[in-house]
């Protein structure tokens, strides 16, 4: 029994995108032009296309048309490596811009997390980082100044564990991290260019040094309709 016609054209459109034909960001064709192309029904062509936006392959932009999505940034939690080198893996362009970079004396909280005493220095550091120039991830990093006394800003807009591991000559260990759904405030929302009403996955990692020592506390807003989790389980 053969396939119904709209998932005969939806396996067409896959394939053009898969090969290249139909790029990340290009415009489809009109419903009329693909109804035309594909000689069927115009609900036919929406079935089709409806099936494509819910597999997250195509995206609709009112008043403009359809186009092909970009796939998503993948980030895996079981492996510790840093944004450069994650998104670099991925043939994609990573970059970053810092909203702020400033010292800072520590609360309870960001105390109890990077192992310090209340009101020590730290530095605290906003950057949102980008994926082909589209803002992705925003981040608040916290790292003591007793570890990274000379730590700088161009250091920051590059890659932090670079700094870190090359730099410094200091070797990570490992990242304890927690992941739930957030709720964005206002601020954040706005620097991710973001409705508050949008999902977000909030990661917050503690870092260690082979030492054991804690080197930073941070916390990722991650664009869910931009990235994927993915996760290993062996039995």
């Amino acid at each position: 029994m053969s396939k119904p016609r709209y998932l005969q054209i939806a396996d067409t459109l896959i394939e053009k995108i898969s090969n290249g034909e139909l790029s990340a960001g290009s415009i489809l064709p009109t419903e009329g032009e693909l109804q035309k192309e594909f000689d069927v029904s115009r609900v036919t062509i929406r079935k089709a296309m409806q099936l494509l936006v819910d597999k997250d392959l195509l995206f609709r932009q009112r008043g403009s048309g359809t186009y092909v999505k970009a796939p998503k940034a993948q980030h895996n939690a079981l492996q510790l490596s840093g944004f450069v080198e994650e998104v670099s893996a991925q043939g994609k362009t990573p970059s970053s811009k810092i909203i702020t970079f400033e010292l800072i004396e520590c609360n309870e909280l960001v105390a109890d997390k990077l192992n310090v005493s209340i009101g020590e220095e730290v530095y605290s550091i906003r950057r949102l980082r980008m994926i082909d120039d589209e803002p992705e991830v925003l981040e608040h990093t916290y790292l003591p100044v007793s570890l990274f006394p000379d730590l700088s800003i161009k250091a920051m807009r590059s890659s932090k564990y670079d700094y870190i591991e090359k730099t410094k000559g200091l070797k990570i260990k490992l990242s304890r991290q927690s992941i739930k759904p957030e709720i964005l405030n206002k601020k954040t929302a706005d620097e991710l260019n973001m409705d508050m009403a949008d999902p977000v996955i909030r990661v917050d990692s503690v870092g260690e040094l082979e030492s054991g020592i804690v080197f930073e506390y941070t916390v990722h807003y991650f664009r869910v309709n931009q990235y994927s989790f993915d996760y290993i389980a062996y039995r």
